[in-house]
């Protein structure tokens, strides 16, 4: 379980990003194996989820977008952007490591809060749980894996409604149209995610070769992701 509580905003801030980055690039150089209790462990089953009551995470820094705009400094929101793909990516691929990605959404999951939720292969809502992204709203678009990620979730038309109506979605409207996989009650959502987890165990193998022919299917690459962050960063600027 990896629980996400940065500060002092429920966002994206430099700090958090290069905290996600040292852990989760090194899961995936030693190949899901970690130190725990005092042995070594291999990760099979990674859970993203929020320790901030009512949000899942509200997406990118605006301050330090506002400034770096101002600054007229686009390497800093390009190293912004392909920091944020980049640890996205690693979940995407599951680190190269065959670790199953689950998003355990309880609040709010807006913008790059929402992008994060859909670099994960299942994704769980709690009921109260919502979703959008924001950034048409004030003339951008989300670049760190929106259109890549939700494109091939439920298709590119979709996508685009979703993404370009800048809409506050209800977990339950999310479900109907596939993004949410599992939905479950409020204050449901742990317990749903451990239960889910416990009945796969014994189709481990039948579930990590489906998600490797999924990747198969409609493949992610990280220059993809990446040229998106270049477009939004010129759209920013």
């Amino acid at each position: 379980f990896w629980w996400m509580k940065p500060t002092p905003r429920p966002c994206f801030n430099a700090q958090f990003l290069s905290e996600v980055e040292q852990f989760e690039s090194r899961l995936a150089r030693h190949q899901g194996w970690i130190q725990h209790a005092g042995r070594e462990c291999k990760v099979e089953n990674m859970v993203f989820g929020s320790r901030i009551p009512g949000v899942f995470n509200l997406g990118g820094d605006l301050s330090m977008f506002i400034q770096a705009i101002l600054r007229k400094d686009r390497s800093a929101l390009a190293h912004y952007g392909d920091l944020c793909v980049d640890n996205m990516f690693r979940r995407v691929t599951g680190f190269d490591s065959g670790i199953a990605t689950f998003s355990l959404i309880q609040g709010k999951a807006f913008g790059g809060g929402f992008e994060c939720a859909l670099a994960s292969e299942v994704i769980v809502a709690e009921r109260s749980a919502t979703m959008s992204f924001p950034e048409v709203l004030f003339n951008m678009f989300p670049g760190m894996g929106a259109l890549t990620l939700l494109g091939r979730k439920i298709g590119l038309r979709k996508a685009e409604e979703i993404i370009m109506s800048g809409q506050v979605y209800t977990a339950q409207q999310m479900h109907e149209v596939g993004v949410v996989d599992h939905l479950t009650e409020d204050g449901n959502g742990l317990a749903f995610t451990h239960a889910m987890i416990n009945s796969r165990r014994r189709k481990q193998n039948s579930y990590r070769a489906f998600s490797l022919a999924k990747r198969a299917y409609a493949p992610v690459s990280h220059s993809e992701m990446r040229a998106v962050v270049a477009i939004w960063v010129d759209a920013a600027m």
